[in-house]
């Protein structure tokens, strides 16, 4: 007996893949069709690496960026060991309207408590770009992110299990020729008063950008929680050796000696950066943050370039 099943699974599945790429088409701008038939540039849609949200916008089809960051450093915290990265995202566009992406802050060095050199895991990410900015209406241009921090390929003192997320991005024009970017999603988190445990959290992430003079913008930026992308540590360092008077040593939960001593235990950060754009194919950018709660970085600074062929 010969099923018919995933034959019927695969034509619905070309079915809803063919009306979704109609339905983006039909509504996306005439100004954004003839856009996508010109030459990539890294001016549109622009690295998404720069800032701590991302964009709303995804590659051409078959369009490609390579993003990194050779200088990621951020210092110590109240639950944080200062670290450096040197991050880099792969994107490619797969259809007009879906992106296929892959990040990692790459090598990595940890410093006290636990000095620790090596690579950090993959995170698988794919972003669809839903609708364009409808300024008649004061609507903004939206996406929609998902990802997964897995272990894949990164060394043990990095590997944090597996951690999906999922964002709606959003960009919008606003007067004097601001551009506002904001995201607005969750990501599993481990629960602060139990490391053995995770939970799921809001997140938030927003930059506030403008050209100030040709080829070079300058922007504010800041996040709750967590930057879009996974680029700032949780937690690096769960545990620690405690050797009492009397007794054996045991492990204690740094993060639980961080909580009791009060205060906020959610991060929040705000900084500034700028984007110059080299030509067509390459643009250079630094991202400047300071954190303002205990688990927060005090200092969090990113150097970098994006490219396309």
């Amino acid at each position: 007996m010969v099923t018919t099943t995933p034959v019927i699974s695969r034509r619905l599945w070309a079915i809803l893949l063919g009306l979704l790429a109609f339905w983006q088409n039909a509504y996306a701008s005439e100004d954004t069709k003839e856009e996508r038939k010109a030459p990539l540039d890294i001016r549109s849609p622009g690295s998404d690496l720069a800032n701590f949200p991302n964009s709303a916008f995804t590659l051409p089809q078959g369009g490609f960026y390579l993003e990194s960051t050779p200088v990621a450093y951020t210092t110590t915290s109240s639950t944080l060991a200062s670290q450096y990265n040197f991050e880099y995202l792969l994107r490619y566009g797969l259809f007009d309207w879906i992106e296929l992406r892959l990040y990692s802050q790459g090598f990595s060095v940890q410093g006290d408590p636990k000095p620790a050199t090596g690579f950090s895991p993959l995170t698988f990410d794919t972003k669809l770009h839903l609708w364009d900015e409808f300024e008649d209406y004061f609507l903004p241009a939206a996406g929609l992110e998902v990802m997964v921090q897995t272990n894949l390929l990164g060394s043990s003192a990095f590997q944090s299990g597996t951690e999906p997320a999922f964002n709606m991005n959003f960009d919008q024009g606003l007067p004097w020729d601001f551009q506002i970017e904001y995201n607005l999603g969750a990501a599993r988190f481990e629960n602060p008063n139990n490391t053995r445990q995770s939970i799921w959290d809001f997140t938030f992430s927003w930059a506030i950008q403008r050209e100030v003079a040709e080829d070079v913008d300058v922007f504010v930026n800041g996040y709750y929680n967590a930057a879009n992308l996974p680029r700032v540590g949780r937690v690096s360092e769960k545990t620690v050796t405690v050797c009492p008077k009397t007794g054996s040593c045991r492990p204690e939960e740094i993060i639980q000696q961080t909580r009791s001593l009060g205060g906020d235990d959610n991060q929040h950060a705000i900084g500034v950066g700028g984007i110059w754009t080299v030509n067509d194919n390459i643009s250079l950018f630094t991202n400047l943050a300071a954190g303002t709660t205990a688990p927060t970085p005090g200092f969090t600074g990113f150097l970098g370039f994006a490219w396309t062929p």
